[in-house]
């Protein structure tokens, strides 16, 4: 779709849902955000619906009052999701009451892997986050940007280049970046949040982290943390998922493979590489699904079981 096309979809709809995938992050974070925006300046209400644990720090950075838990499609007339392309990467407590609504429109960046039957798209492979193609659209319909906003979006853009480290970062990128610094962002919050704010029981757990990992022939390193280890070290899976791009910082590591514990023996497992290496062909192979150099998938079994899965799974690179 087009910008102008979507301009058409919000404006004759009058309760807009606006979702992101599950377990979001910065980039799912600035398109939500940025899409709720959207919406509110073309005239229609929009509502976030998602579940961050309460010590996230992506809280940190958007606003929680902003956050909706329980959905009912009986109040919303469409929905859009940010940043995924099927409903499985949806929170599963939504799946099924967003597939009640007929008129769904999917924005995302990530390679669309099948198509979900009545969705409207705008798929931009190119883009090195979903936060930039809303970027996009604000400035193809000429909404100007609040600080907050920009904000926001510049967030996304930080957190799906890793500040601009990543292959995916291009002109196009920079160009989004110095857009978003004229419009008043505050990238100073962004990187003191992000970068800058590690406690002491952090890096206690990041050193826990180093002390645990497996290495494959291949130099592909991979760890399984259970709610039981991380109870232990008195941290939270939002501490974990600080660190795997610390380790995907060793020059001999040329896969990381991060296995956290979600829920009772449900595990989310987030991947990283460079040194030529892909990530995304493995995790779609396994349920899962991501950028070239940074992707995901999830298993299930005990931390022994996870651990020889991904044992196994690294040989596939």
């Amino acid at each position: 779709m087009t910008s102008k096309e979507i301009k058409k979809l919000i404006c004759s709809a009058k309760n807009v849902a606006i979702f992101g995938h599950q377990n979001p992050d910065l980039d799912c974070f600035g398109a939500v955000f940025g899409a709720k925006y959207l919406c509110e300046k073309l005239g229609t209400k929009a509502t976030i619906f998602s579940n961050p644990p309460k010590n996230s720090f992506l809280l940190n950075i958007f606003d929680g009052k902003e956050i909706e838990s329980e959905f009912s499609s009986e109040n919303f007339d469409l929905v859009i999701i940010l940043d995924c392309n099927l409903f499985s990467r949806l929170e599963e407590k939504y799946r099924e009451e967003v597939k009640k609504i007929n008129n769904i429109l999917v924005i995302d960046h990530h390679p669309q892997v099948e198509v979900e039957n009545g969705c409207k798209f705008l798929i931009d492979k190119n883009k090195s986050s979903a936060s930039l193609i809303i970027l996009e659209i604000l400035n193809e319909l000429k909404i100007p940007l609040t600080k907050e906003v920009a904000t926001y979006i510049y967030a996304g853009v930080v957190g799906d280049t890793g500040r601009f480290l990543h292959t995916n970062t291009d002109v196009a990128t920079f160009e989004g970046a110095i857009a978003l610094l004229k419009s008043g962002a505050d990238i100073q919050k962004v990187y003191d949040v992000v970068y800058r704010s590690k406690t002491l029981t952090q890096i206690k757990i990041r050193d826990y982290l180093f002390s645990i990992y497996k290495l494959s022939p291949k130099n592909v390193c991979y760890l399984v943390i259970s709610k039981k280890m991380l109870k232990k070290v008195g941290g939270s899976v939002e501490d974990v998922k600080l660190f795997i791009d610390d380790l995907n910082q060793i020059k001999e590591f040329n896969v990381v493979m991060m296995a956290y514990e979600i829920e009772n023996e449900n595990y989310k497992v987030s991947c990283r590489s460079k040194n030529g290496y892909e990530v995304a062909g493995v995790a779609v192979r396994h349920g899962g699904g991501g950028h070239k150099m940074a992707a995901g998938f999830s298993l299930k079994g005990s931390v022994k079981q996870v651990e020889k899965a991904l044992e196994k799974i690294s040989e596939e690179f």
